[in-house]
């Protein structure tokens, strides 16, 4: 009777058992089952800085079960880590497999030893049985310098220092008190030697080019011999990694002043051999290429400087990216700016030292064309403008020193009716002449001319052409002071506007005419 009460019971746990391996996969962590991979490598490896390193496993096919496999390492993601293949099936047509984890050394690794894991996952393709087996990668990375190495002078000699400086301290010390000569015997021999050729040549831009690089080379020098100096001391790999890291970012900032001294003397080379700064090379192309050189220099330097360094700048460029857009909605009234005196400066409207008179109504001179703003001086009173280049570009510009200085005026003048004409247009015609701001030159001849018959008297117009734009206003007033005093020496009437008045009597009451008899 107990036997048969607890068989109801056994069949519902088995059939439930059996039911659950159908439906749930078995995994399996399996010690048994390392026969499917074949430890067939060496799987603790001393690598160099920048070399790559590969680990083989060979997977094999131990039965008549058919497997997809999966294979996953963490460990190496920041050495650039690849495994292949990392999925494929074992069966009858393909037996075997081997697997390959492949891993580059950094320039700059953060430790010098990494061990990765690597997980093979077995499915069957005949059940929901998966097997999981893990192995272990290990890599050591070697010191930058051998024992031998360290103990070195100038890396070519055995060091022949006496004990007890006979150890990577006394090399050090060598080290760096001869990279201290060698930088200044380069130094004099540069000032002495290189300076003294340059000199016999026809060109500046050597002498020049020779005055740059000579005081950064020193630098370069001794920072150069005082990185391999501190190299033969017993620092870990990590600290030599580290200085590494900062003397090359500053070997990178060396190199991006040198290249912006040169190129900015070699714009200044071409400004002169094309005609100098009021040339159009000069006036024009210099101001542009030396801001977007310069720009470009500075960027792409400290770029390659932070990448060169050690520093991942991919995330780093696509942020300036996402950044670059945000900012141009953001300022795009400076950035219309920016291109408006890229405009102004190709465009020529007017050069620096320019008077040009705008839509205001002033006269203004050009003292800077900027690359947001343009400085203008107001001439007459002694004002000094920021005026944004979108808003000079996008108005009326008339450049009154071009195509030259001289500029043409008018003087109107009246005479009263009855005056003798001809006596009129000789004596303007002398005033003119005798002044000597005007120009008698033939074309530029000064003119007069009646143009109308006007309500109060006979108008003229006196045409002059003054030898210079600024002289203007002076000149006008001589000539009208000298009208003037002119007409009235030989009575010549200039007549103002005069109005008569009627008065209508016809309507007045009779006693008030009476009264206005008797006044």
């Amino acid at each position: 009777m107990r036997k048969q009460s607890y068989n109801p019971f056994i069949k519902i746990i088995f059939t439930i058992s059996i039911i659950g391996i159908f439906i749930f996969p078995t995994t399996i962590c399996a010690d048994n089952f390392n026969s499917l991979i074949g430890d067939d490598d060496i799987y603790e490896k001393n690598v160099s800085i920048e070399k790559p390193v590969c680990f083989n496993w060979t997977i094999y096919k131990n039965s008549a079960t058919n497997y997809v496999v999966t294979v996953t390492a963490k460990g190496f993601e920041s050495w650039d880590q690849k495994i292949s293949p990392n999925y494929f099936f074992l069966d009858d047509s393909n037996p075997r497999e081997i697997v390959g984890l492949k891993a580059t050394i950094p320039q700059y690794p953060e430790m010098t030893e990494r061990t990765a894991i690597v997980t093979f996952n077995f499915r069957s393709l005949n059940s929901n049985e998966t097997i999981t087996i893990t192995k272990n990668a290990t890599i050591i990375i070697d010191s930058l310098l051998s024992e031998e190495e360290e103990n070195t002078i100038l890396g070519l000699f055995k060091n022949p220092l006496p004990e007890p400086l006979d150890t990577p301290l006394g090399a050090f010390i060598l080290n760096v008190i001869l990279w201290i000569f060698i930088a200044f015997a380069s130094y004099y021999f540069i000032k002495i030697i290189l300076i003294g050729l340059a000199k016999k040549t026809k060109t500046l831009f050597d002498d020049r080019l020779i005055q740059i690089v000579r005081r950064p080379f020193l630098f370069i020098i001794i920072l150069y011999g005082a990185i391999q100096s501190v190299f033969k001391l017993h620092f870990t790999i990590g600290f030599q990694f580290h200085i590494l890291q900062v003397s090359i970012f500053v070997f990178f900032i060396l190199g991006i002043y040198i290249t912006y001294r040169v190129y900015n003397e070699t714009l200044e080379a071409w400004t002169m051999k094309k005609g100098g700064e009021t040339s159009m090379f000069g006036a024009v192309l210099k101001p542009i290429l030396k801001k977007i050189g310069i720009s470009i220099i500075i960027v792409v330097g400290f770029i390659f400087a932070l990448n060169a360094s050690g520093v991942e700048v991919t995330a780093l460029l696509a942020g300036a990216g996402i950044m670059g857009l945000v900012i141009a909605f953001a300022a795009q009234d400076t950035l219309s700016n920016f291109f408006s005196g890229i405009h102004l400066l190709l465009d020529r409207p007017f050069k620096i030292g320019d008077v040009i008179y705008l839509e205001e109504g002033k006269y203004w001179r050009v003292v800077d064309v900027g690359m947001r703003s343009t400085r203008l001086y107001s001439i007459f009173n002694h004002e000094l403008i920021i005026m944004p280049n979108n808003a000079v570009a996008n108005q009326k510009i008339i450049n009154i020193v071009k195509p030259d200085a001289k500029i043409r005026k008018k003087v109107k003048v009246s005479v009263a009716y009855g005056t003798d004409l001809k006596k009129v247009s000789k004596i303007l015609i002398e005033i003119a002449k005798n002044h000597p701001n005007v120009i008698k030159e033939k074309g530029f001849e000064p003119l007069v001319r009646l143009v109308d018959f006007g309500e109060s008297g006979i108008e003229f117009i006196v045409s002059l052409w003054i030898d210079e734009v600024m002289n203007q206003w002076g000149v006008l007033s001589d000539v009208r002071m000298e009208i003037d005093a002119h007409f009235k020496k030989e009575h010549i009437t200039i007549p103002f506007p005069q109005r008569t008045v009627w008065l209508n009597q016809i309507n007045q009451p009779t006693s008030s005419k009476k009264k206005n008899e008797k006044n």
